[in-house]
């Protein structure tokens, strides 16, 4: 099995937190969840430079921020791909380019706090009414691929009645509460910590916190999807894949090997099982 590559957290970070969170559990809290709906911004490899250039590019206002849109290829049919937490639009760019040639328009976006994007901070909710925002801006949008939380806000887009023929789901989690337990324990914070940012998320935006995985989410979609994981995904596990796919009543299962979580954006047979997916 090839090892795949896994962020990790700073071990001053942690360290950061632990600290903190003796000296003023409040503040840990305050300075927690802002991190939480912060992401970070990597460096643009080469490559993708190359797809942001040959896209045409334009911007958008939306939700107080300037979001940068990417278009790839001429057609009346179009694939909207969403990237995930901390992503852009050119990394989901290498399947782009296979739809592209086979026949489709490719849109994209850098959400909020992403990519070209401005903005500091942001949530899979936004990123959900980006989408929706989208379709409405280009009807010619009839699937939606989205990697790993990107995955999540096209459940969560579809729940709120977005309209498209089929969606593709790539490395996604399954619950939220996983996810804001993960994040918690790798900045070392602890469950009275965790509890504390899931009160306020559901204060703030008026849900309920495990309302909004695609555990739950996705019994009650119908839209047409595939779910693609791989086995060695060091991100998210596998099992993740297997949960939605038992509640999602329309989909199908795609399990591959050797990809990671954000390799398989870049593998050739991924591409053309999503494109025989959507004809």
């Amino acid at each position: 099995m090839t090892k795949t590559n896994r962020l990790t957290t700073p071990r001053w970070l942690r360290f950061f937190f632990s600290t903190l969170e003796k000296v003023s559990p409040y503040l840990t809290f305050k300075l927690a969840t802002l991190v939480f709906f912060s992401p970070f911004r990597f460096k643009t490899p080469s490559k993708e430079l190359q797809f942001r250039q040959k896209a045409k590019l334009r911007t958008i206002s939306f939700s107080y921020n300037r979001v940068v849109i990417y278009e790839w290829g001429q057609s009346n049919t179009a694939v909207l791909l969403v990237h995930g937490w901390s992503g852009r639009a050119t990394q989901v760019a290498h399947l782009g380019q296979h739809m592209v040639k086979a026949g489709y328009k490719v849109i994209s976006f850098d959400a909020p706090a992403h990519g070209q994007s401005n903005g500091r901070h942001t949530h899979f909710m936004e990123f959900a009414a980006l989408i929706q925002e989208m379709k409405s801006r280009y009807p010619e949008i009839n699937y939606v691929v989205g990697h790993s939380m990107g995955g999540t806000a096209v459940g969560h887009a579809l729940s709120e009645g977005l309209k498209i023929e089929k969606a593709v789901i790539i490395g996604a989690p399954a619950s939220t509460n996983w996810v804001l337990k993960t994040y918690c324990e790798k900045i070392n914070v602890s469950p009275k910590i965790e509890q504390r940012i899931k009160q306020h998320i559901e204060n703030k935006f008026d849900v309920t916190f495990e309302a909004t995985g695609l555990n739950k989410i996705s019994k009650k979609l119908t839209t047409a999807c595939l779910i693609i994981h791989c086995e060695d995904d060091q991100e998210t596990p596998v099992k993740d894949a297997h949960i939605i796919h038992s509640k999602w009543k329309n989909s199908t299962l795609a399990i591959t090997t050797n990809l990671g979580h954000r390799r398989i954006l870049k593998d050739t047979t991924i591409a053309h099982k999503i494109i025989n997916f959507l004809n």
